[in-house]
C-alpha cells in the first residue's frame, strides 16, 4: 500500500500502527545523518569522490522508501526522531551534532519530507545544516533558513520558542513572511516599526507575571552600568570570531617546542619529542603542510636556543626534516599529491618543499617525469631549482645516479643552470652512457659552454654513434670553437666523410667553413669548381652543395667569388645550394 500525507493527515501518526516496516524510515535516517557529516567535513571540496558516493547513498535510500510511501512525516523531541510512535532515529546527547536537538531547539516540532526531496532539495538542506551548528545569536536561526529557502517538497510545523504554551504552526507558503500569516511588509521601515508593535503587545502584562514566567527583557539591561553599547558588542563579536578562527594545532606546536627549551629534564624532552613525531604524521596525513614546515623551522630554532640538551635528543629532533627528505616518506608524500583530486594552496607547499634537504633531490628529479597533476609540477619544479642552487655537489652527484630518470633530469638540470662543476661527471656520461643521456649531455655542455665543455664535446666529433657526431658539430659551429678546426678539417678531408649521409657532410661542412676563415677557401672551392678533363671525374653534387654551404659560412670576398664563378651551375643541387650561399642563407 502506498501511504499519502493525506491518509494521516487527520490524526497523528503514534495513533496509527505503521503500515511499512519502520527500518525503512531508520535507514534513511541513518544515512541522512552520514551524509549530513560529510558535507560538514567535505565543505570547501564537494566534487570529493567520498562526498559524492555518500549522496549517492543517501538517494538511493530514499528509493526504497518511496516503493512504500509518497510522504514521510517525521515527530521531532529533543533527543529522537519518531514515526508512528517509533523512535527511528535516537540521538540522546543534546549536543550541536546532533540533528534531533538541532531541530526541536529552533522549534520544529513535526517535518515531513515528500516524495522527489532527495533530487531536488536535498543538497539546498544540506547547505543549511553548517549555517545553523555556526549561527551566532544575531544570525539567523534555522527556521529563517527554512523558510528563506522556499521548501516544496519538505514541509514542517513549529511552534515559537519565545513564547509560552505557544500554538503548533504549520511552514509558510512560499513568498510569505515566516511565523506569520500576513505578506511580507514591502518597506523596511515599516517592517520594523510591525515588529516593535508585536514586541510591545508581547511585553504585556505584570513586570510579576513576566518573572515568574521566566521572560527576560534586553530593556531592563539598557541603564544597567555594564550594558554593552555596540562598539564593544562588534569588538567582542570580532574577536570571538578571531578566536574561533586561530588554528589550535600551531599554539600546540608552540607548546610542545617551548617545553622542550625550557624542561631539561631528558625524560620530558624524549616524551615531547615523541608527541612532536607523532603529530607531524598526523599534520602530514590531514594535508597541514603549512604547519608541518612551521614545525620543521621552529625545530631548529628551538635547538639553537635549548640548553644543556642530549647529544641523541639534538639528533633525534634535528632529524625531522632529514627524515621527512628520506626517498620512501617523500616519494608516499608525493605520490598522495600527484593522486589528490585537489592540492593544497601554493603558499602551503612551498613552504613544505623550502624545509627539504638536500638528499630528497634524488626523489624530486625522479618524480618530476611521471608526474600528472598539473598544479603539482610547477612546484616541484620550483623546489629542485632550489636545491639544486643551494646545494650543486649533490645535484652534480646525481649525474651519475643509477637511475636513468634521475641521471637524465640531473644533466638538463645543470644545462640550463650552466653549472661547469658537472662538466666531468658529464665528459664521463658522454664516453659511457646510452645514446639519449649523451645527446642531454652534448645540449648541455652546449649550454654550459665554458673551455672543459667545448673539449668534451670535441672529442665526440670521433664518436661511433652518427647522432652524436652530428650533435657534437652543431653545437661547436654555435659556439665557434676554433681549437677544434683541426680535428674537423682532418674529418672534411678524410675519407670516411665522403661516405657518410647528406645530414653529417653538411653539419661538419657548416662547422668546417664557420672555423676556417679564407684558409679554407681554396680546398673548397676545389671542390665546387673543379674543372675535370676528359677522364676526369667531378665530384658528387652533394658534396659540392656542402662545400658552397661552407664557402657560405665563410663569407669573405674570397669565398663570394667562388661561389660567383658556380652560380648558374648545371646540377640544379649545387645551384640551388650557391643561390642560398650567395643570399647569406644557410642550406
Amino acid at each position: 500500500m502506498t501511504v499519502t500525507p493525506e491518509t494521516v493527515s487527520d490524526q497523528g501518526p503514534e495513533e496509527l500502527e505503521p503500515p511499512f516496516s519502520p527500518q525503512l524510515v531508520a535507514e534513511m535516517l541513518r544515512q541522512l545523518d552520514k551524509t549530513i557529516r560529510a558535507h560538514l567535513l567535505y565543505l570547501n571540496n564537494h566534487n570529493n569522490p567520498t562526498y559524492l558516493r555518500s549522496l549517492e547513498q543517501m538517494r538511493s535510500a530514499f528509493v526504497s522508501l518511496w516503493e512504500e510511501s509518497d510522504a514521510v512525516r517525521l515527530m521531532v523531541t529533543d533527543s529522537a526522531l519518531e514515526w508512528y510512535g517509533q523512535k527511528v532515529l535516537d540521538e540522546p546527547t543534546k549536543a550541536s551534532d546532533s540533528l534531533p536537538w538541532m531541530l526541536f531547539k529552533d522549534g520544529l516540532r513535526e517535518i515531513t519530507l515528500q516524495k522527489g526531496f532527495e533530487e531536488t532539495e536535498l543538497v539546498e538542506f544540506l547547505d543549511i545544516i553548517p549555517k545553523v551548528r555556526r549561527a551566532l545569536p544575531n544570525e539567523d536561526d534555522l527556521l529563517t533558513l527554512l523558510w528563506e529557502a522556499e521548501f516544496t517538497t519538505l514541509q514542517y510545523r513549529y511552534i515559537d520558542v519565545g513564547e509560552e504554551g505557544a500554538a503548533l504552526e504549520t511552514s509558510p507558503e512560499p513568498g510569505r513572511w515566516p511565523r506569520s500569516g500576513g505578506a511580507a511588509p514591502d518597506d523596511p521601515a515599516e517592517a520594523i516599526e510591525e515588529a516593535k508593535a508585536e514586541a510591545s503587545a508581547s511585553a504585556g502584562g505584570s513586570a510579576e507575571e513576566q518573572k515568574r514566567n521566566g521572560i527576560v527583557r534586553m530593556e531592563d539591561f539598557d541603564t544597567t552600568l555594564y550594558f554593552l553599547d555596540e562598539k564593544e558588542v562588534e569588538y567582542l563579536r570580532r574577536e570571538t570570531l578571531r578566536e574561533y578562527a586561530t588554528d589550535l594545532r600551531r599554539g600546540v606546536l608552540d607548546s610542545l617546542l617551548d617545553i622542550f627549551e625550557f624542561q631539561i629534564d631528558p625524560l620530558v624532552r624524549a616524551e615531547v619529542l615523541s608527541d612532536i613525531e607523532a603529530l607531524m604524521l598526523h599534520l602530514l596525513s590531514a594535508g597541514q603542510f603549512a604547519n608541518v614546515a612551521y614545525l620543521l623551522r621552529e625545530a631548529s630554532l628551538t635547538l639553537e636556543r635549548a640548553r644543556e640538551v642530549q647529544p641523541e635528543t639534538k639528533q633525534r629532533l634535528a632529524s625531522l626534516s632529514a627524515r621527512l627528505s628520506e626517498p620512501a616518506a617523500l616519494g608516499q608524500l608525493l605520490e598522495a599529491m600527484d593522486a589528490a583530486p585537489t592540492l593544497p594552496s601554493s603558499a602551503d607547499l612551498n613552504e613544505l618543499f623550502v624545509q627539504l634537504q638536500p638528499s630528497s633531490l634524488a626523489t624530486i628529479l625522479g618524480w618530476l617525469p611521471r608526474v600528472q597533476n598539473a598544479g603539482l609540477r610547477p612546484l616541484l619544479e620550483a623546489a629542485a631549482t632550489r636545491i639544486a642552487e643551494s646545494a650543486t655537489s649533490e645535484l652534480v652527484k646525481l649525474i651519475a645516479d643509477p637511475s636513468r630518470e634521475v641521471a637524465l633530469e640531473a644533466i638538463r638540470r645543470c644545462g640550463a643552470m650552466r653549472t661547469a662543476a658537472g662538466v666531468p661527471a658529464m665528459a664521463r656520461v658522454l664516453e659511457q652512457g646510452d645514446r639519449e643521456l649523451r645527446l642531454a649531455v652534448l645540449a648541455a655542455l652546449g649550454d654550459i659552454g665554458s673551455p672543459g665543455a667545448l673539449q668534451a664535446m670535441e672529442r665526440a666529433l670521433v664518436d661511433s654513434d652518427r647522432d652524436i657526431r652530428v650533435s657534437a658539430a652543431r653545437a661547436l659551429s654555435a659556439r665557434q670553437y676554433r681549437p677544434a678546426l683541426q680535428r674537423v678539417e682532418a674529418a672534411v678531408k678524410g675519407k670516411e666523410l665522403r661516405d657518410a649521409d647528406r645530414t653529417e657532410r653538411l653539419a661538419f661542412f657548416e662547422l668546417y667553413g664557420t672555423l676556417c676563415g679564407d684558409g679554407g677557401v681554396v680546398y673548397l672551392d676545389g671542390i665546387l669548381n673543379a674543372k675535370g678533363g676528359l677522364f676526369a671525374r667531378k665530384e658528387d653534387p652533394e658534396l659540392r652543395a656542402c662545400a658552397a654551404v661552407a664557402l657560405g659560412r665563410i663569407g669573405s670576398a674570397a669565398a663570394r667569388d667562388s661561389l660567383q664563378r658556380a652560380d648558374g651551375d648545371k646540377d640544379v643541387i649545387v645551384r640551388n645550394a650557391v643561390s642560398r650561399a650567395l643570399k647569406g642563407g644557410a642550406q
